[in-house]
């Protein structure tokens, strides 16, 4: 494929070419300076012995050549920049040299050795005029050639100096670059799987940021690749995290990357990054991938934290099972006609393959191009083939994926040569086959070669510890290719989630559109304006949901029916929304929410208000102030349609909402007493709680008390005889986030990790440790309406 090159490509080219031309001209002058006299006479100054704009001239040439490889050097994040520059200046200053001195021989000096000598005695910083036996002075006349060889030299002296200074004092400068970058991209933790990703990240780094890791060994190879890539490598002592947290590196944080293969140890380090980030800034929605190997547990972590109720991070996690299983499936899916992927074994990369396959049947199905093929079927062969197919399909359900359109076969034997042979000579010619890692003790690593041997056209990828990392490599034995677990994206492969179903919705979207305007061109060639206007739109809807509409993105675990979105088509937006789990009110406010934050984003991008659309004036009609969309009905129902057809798509990409109150039925007996004065009592997590006069003191069975307002206890206990009370009626409940500050009736109440945060009829709020809750509240009850 042709390459294109850009106008600074060719800028520097040219100047390169123009440089070389005038260096070359002054070493042939040099030789011959009779050739200035055959020039037009309104050139002959050029080059004139001490003609100081020839100098100054070529002095300015050389320097911006210099100074434009060094910073496209480092726009390809290439460590080799200086070492460019430095042969660059030596090999301008010999030629120069060389040509200047060339005539300066007798018999005492060699007419090809003295030229070299000479002229590398510029680099020890004598005079540039030299003296023959008889003391003749050589050049007998200073040719402008030897003044550019002086200074070229002096360059390439200090430019090495620097160099050296800069090896020796690495780690200091690199704090240096991090600390003087307008933005950073930081890499926190690395070992070797992660570097291939982090070469894809330095890919895709804008122009104006400064690729950082930060690592706790700055020894280690991997390090060493990539500071080569041109990353600063800042070093922090581990056993001390107050190192991590006092860089001053933060406050210029655009992106974030966690990839030590130790998940608890990225959460860890994320908490201590979160921290100093909201006492230095306040960015919101901050890019954030964190390395989760185990795919079932990146799922469930990414359930918890996509959207975020925590606005600081947009975050996302990769893995090293689930980046190998998207970049086997790529690879298949987009060679030969298959029909078919036959799954040698089971380990965490099956599960990873049948949940990559799964989201693609999603993506399909929302959006897919005429031209593509239908994705393959899975069959899984292994002891506990059906297990795996079961633990797929949990996952499925606990991600609230209701409708899993991916169908999967399953053969319960040993994926031995005869049982694969079996599976594949049904029809050969459209099978693939994986072979997914295994106990290297007891895998049998012959099986690859000996079933490509029997299937020469069928495609084969089996697991091999040691192979190399790389997108093509020739099959020895058939169509048999090796590969390792590994982080290496594929190329243009979206590194987040919301990335992606921004591309497919607005995919669909210009489909449907026909390409009829600038912002309906497809993805590849949309303006960045529209693509950034689409990232808006997704990255606002995730926030606005949980911040607006009360609900929560995490649905791992949720048992919700969601009404079927072939259901909705056709209704009116507030009822679609309704359906969807928003009441008027919330409706109206994610609206709002949502026009005024496109208004920003527009504004800011230059556009006015116009009565008719003109996208090249940047003009826009409904470019008007939300209390003018209140008003016009029309402006109105557009505004909330828009809303809920961005929601209703996401659901169709698999991205579901959940309320994050849910209904409780309170059970249980206790025995209570109304008391005439105030008083104090301790919650479970240790917090001295204030009642005051008139207050209930409830107690149940198993010693713990508490305090409630006369008139919510009447509300909500039933007196049975004596002192003994049943608890009636309903609350809302959610679980706690982390370590957050209620503030109850009876005063502020701390929650711990596992507590949940409950909401009375009255609005009133107090916590609960996860045991207590289970004794006293049943459910969740349904509501009367279902989830989004």
């Amino acid at each position: 494929m042709r390459r294109e090159v850009s106008a600074a490509q060719l800028f520097r080219i040219l100047l390169l070419a123009v440089t070389i031309f005038l260096v070359g001209y002054l070493a042939a002058l040099a030789l011959d300076p009779g050739i200035r006299k055959r020039l037009p006479a309104r050139l002959q100054w050029f080059g004139e012995p001490a003609s100081w704009p020839t100098i100054a001239i070529v002095f300015v040439l050389i320097t911006v050549v210099c100074v434009l490889t060094y910073r496209a050097r480092r726009a390809r994040r290439s460590a080799s920049a200086p070492i460019a520059i430095v042969l660059g200046l030596v090999a301008t200053s010999v030629l120069l040299g060389v040509t200047s001195y060339w005539d300066c021989h007798d018999g005492a000096h060699s007419r090809y050795f003295t030229p070299i000598a000479w002229a590398a005695s510029l680099y020890l910083g004598g005079g540039i005029e030299q003296h023959l036996a008889d003391q003749t002075v050589c050049p007998s006349q200073t040719p402008v050639a030897l003044e550019i060889a002086k200074l070229s030299a002096i360059g390439a002296i200090v430019v090495g100096v620097v160099g050296v200074v800069v090896a020796l004092f690495q780690s200091q400068s690199d704090r240096i670059r991090a600390r003087f970058s307008k933005s950073i991209t930081a890499v926190v933790g690395i070992d070797d799987d992660g570097v291939s990703m982090v070469a894809a990240v330095a890919r895709t780094l804008q122009s104006d940021s400064r690729l950082v890791l930060i690592t706790a060994s700055a020894d280690r190879p991997c390090v060493h690749e990539v500071r080569n890539m041109g990353a600063a490598v800042v070093e922090f002592d581990q056993s001390r995290p107050e190192q991590l947290e006092s860089l001053r590196l933060w406050r210029k944080l655009d992106r974030l990357y966690l990839l030590s293969p130790d998940p608890t140890t990225n959460l860890q380090r994320l908490g201590i990054i979160t921290r100093r980030l909201s006492e230095v800034g306040d960015k919101q929605r901050l890019p954030l991938i964190v390395r989760i190997d185990d795919p079932w547990q990146a799922e469930a972590w990414r359930a918890q934290q996509f959207g975020g109720s925590d606005t600081q991070w947009a975050a996302d996690a990769v893995g090293k099972y689930e980046v190998t299983a998207r970049r086997l499936l790529d690879r298949i899916v987009s060679g030969q006609p298959v029909r078919r992927i036959i799954v040698g074994g089971t380990s965490q990369l099956t599960l990873a393959l049948c949940a990559d396959m799964a989201q693609r049947q999603v993506e399909r199905s929302y959006f897919a191009d005429p031209q593509q093929r239908e994705l393959p079927k899975l069959t899984l062969v292994g002891e506990n083939a059906d297990e795996y197919r079961e633990d797929h399909q949990f996952r499925q359900e606990q991600l609230g994926v209701l409708d899993d359109q991916l169908a999967i076969d399953v053969v319960s034997n040993a994926p031995t040569v005869p049982v694969l042979t079996e599976a594949i000579t049904e029809d050969p010619g459209t099978d693939a086959v994986i072979l997914v890692d295994a106990d290297p003790k007891g895998a049998d690593t012959s099986v690859g070669t000996r079933l490509a041997s029997r299937f020469p056209s069928v495609p084969i990828y089996a697991w091999d510890p040691n192979a190399r990392v790389a997108d093509d490599r020739p099959p020895i034995v058939g169509q048999l290719r090796t590969y390792r677990l590994a982080m290496d994206l594929p190329a243009g492969y979206a590194q987040d989630a919301w990335e992606r179903a921004a591309m497919l919705i607005h995919e669909r979207y210009a489909a449907e559109r026909g390409h009829d305007s600038p912002a309906t061109q497809p993805w590849a060639q949309l303006d960045e304006f529209y693509r950034g206007s689409n990232r808006r739109q997704v990255a606002n809807a995730l926030w606005l949901v949980e911040q607006k509409g009360g609900h929560t993105w995490n649905t791992w675990g949720s048992t919700a029916t969601p009404t079927p979105l072939s259901e909705m088509r056709g209704l009116e937006p507030l009822e679609q929304l309704r359906l969807l789990g928003f009441d008027r009110d919330a409706a109206t406010a994610m609206a709002r929410a949502e026009h005024e934050d496109w208004c920003r984003y527009y504004r800011k991008a230059d556009w006015k208000y116009g009565a008719v659309r003109d996208e090249e004036r940047k003009f826009h009609e409904k470019l008007v102030a939300w209390d003018t969309v209140e008003a016009d009905s029309e402006l109105l129902n557009t505004a909330l349609d828009s809303l809920a057809n961005t929601l209703m798509r996401l659901r169709e990409l698999g991205y579901r909402s959940r309320p994050v109150w849910e209904r409780y039925r309170r059970a249980g007996t206790v025995t209570a007493e109304q008391r005439s004065s105030a008083w104090t009592w301790t919650s479970s997590n240790g917090e001295t709680m204030q009642a005051n006069a008139g207050d209930w003191s409830v107690q149940d069975g198993d010693g713990d008390s508490w305090s409630v307002r006369d008139d919510i206890f009447r509300a909500t206990y039933q007196p049975i005889d004596g002192n003994r009370w049943r608890r009636t009626g309903f609350v809302d409940a959610r679980r706690a986030r982390g370590r957050e500050t209620i503030q109850t009736l009876e005063g502020p109440a701390t929650t711990a990790d596992g507590d949940w945060v409950l909401r009375g009829e009255k609005g009133d709020l107090w916590t609960m440790p996860s045991d207590e809750f289970a004794r006293r509240y049943e459910g969740p009850v349904a509501e009367c309406h279902a989830s989004s």
